[in-house]
């Protein structure tokens, strides 16, 4: 792999990083619990409909980057090897 491939390729890793990290950030410190605790269980029935709509966009946001990623991850060998 070229050092210019190999600088696109980190550069991609950390967008995927960087996103996903940006989405639990959201998730868990600023659109947090009100009634304490990280996850929700029983008390997503005591918070506003706003806030749960919220929360879930982002839990969303957060799985759809950590797929991206993991099919980036899996499939650039496999690209890789067919340039080959």
């Amino acid at each position: 792999m070229t050092p210019f491939k190999r600088a696109i390729d980190i550069f991609i890793q950390l967008f995927f990083i960087i996103g996903f990290v940006y989405a639990a950030y959201q998730l868990f410190f600023v659109f947090r619990n009100p009634v304490g605790g990280i996850v929700l269980f029983g008390s997503a029935s005591d918070i506003e409909h706003e806030l749960l709509i919220v929360r879930r966009l982002y839990a969303l946001e957060f799985w759809l980057i950590f797929i991206g990623y993991m099919l980036y991850v899996a499939l650039k060998d496999q690209v890789l090897r067919i340039r080959r």
